[in-house]
Parts: C-alpha cells; structure tokens; sequence
C-alpha cells in the first residue's frame, strides 16, 4: 500500500509540475524536494522494518546536498564505450613542429601533384610529426577543408587550387 503511496506521489509532483509551470528550473526544484521529502518517508520506514525485526543497522547516510544550478548545468558525465582518453589518463606532449600541416604540405605539392598517401610520406621525411593516432584524419581535414588554400583533387593527386 505504501509503494503504491509513492508512487501517486511522484505522479502527482509529475502532474502538478506540467500543470502550474514550464520553467524547467521550476519544475526541477519541486521534483527534487518531493523526491527528498519521498526519501525521508522511505528512510523512516525502513527504521521500523529494522527495528520490528531486531536487525541493527548503522543510521542511512543523508542525502548528498547538490545545488540546483550544478545539478542542472553540471558537465555531462562520460558515456561508457564512448572513444576518448580514458578517464584519469594524463593527455600525452603535444609535438612542436617548425612547419605548420598547411606550410608542410604546400612545401611538398610545390613539387606537383601528390596522392594522399605520397603527401603524408613526404610531409613525414620533411619532418613533420602528427599528434593524432590516424594522421590520415588530420591530412584530410586539410585538403578536404573550406579553408584557403584550396586543393583540388585530379584522380586521387591533389595539387594547390588557382
């Protein structure tokens, strides 16, 4: 009877929310205190449960205090199989390098038009050295970009656009 209580509680809180306002802030805030007054309820009947059946159990641990505003615009949480760094994992050296992606490449296709592959072979023994794992990625961006200056792509060669 009591988890069927609850229930039309938070219900109702949906409810009431929707009817008397559409500011998200608003309705945030209620949903909260009726979750913590729903909590306190729940946390006052498992005293009793314990107590009717002689279990000794350490007092509950109160609800964690978050302010609204962090709770709302807080940063998002990682999704778990999401690529990136893994959490706790210090980020590595970003590489300096003495010509730019763009320098380099300009460098290489002053020579005549290149395939992708050919390019990123003659930026690397210009020395040029990638911080990403796919420097074919970083290649790309650049040749495919809306940024000056333009190539343009004959069969697979690339060569610098008039």
């Amino acid at each position: 009877m009591e988890r069927f209580a609850a229930v039309t509680s938070i219900r109702h809180t949906f409810y009431f929310m929707a009817r008397i306002s559409n500011d998200p802030l608003k309705q945030f805030t209620a949903l909260k205190a009726s979750m913590q007054a729903e909590r306190s309820r729940l946390v006052a009947r498992l005293a009793e449960l314990d107590k009717a059946l002689g279990v000794i159990t350490a007092s509950p641990a109160p609800a964690p205090v978050v302010a609204a505003a962090k709770a709302v615009k807080g940063p998002k949480a990682k999704v778990a199989g999401k690529p990136g760094r893994p959490a706790g994992k210090p980020a590595g050296k970003r590489v300096k390098n003495e010509l730019s992606l763009k320098e380099a490449v300009l460098k290489v296709l002053a020579g005549g038009p290149l395939s992708k592959e050919q390019i990123l072979a003659a930026v690397a023994k210009l020395g040029y050295q990638f911080n990403a794992g796919k420097p074919i990625n970083s290649l790309n961006t650049l040749l495919y970009g809306s940024k000056k200056p333009k190539f343009k792509n004959t069969d697979g060669a690339f060569s610098v656009a008039k």
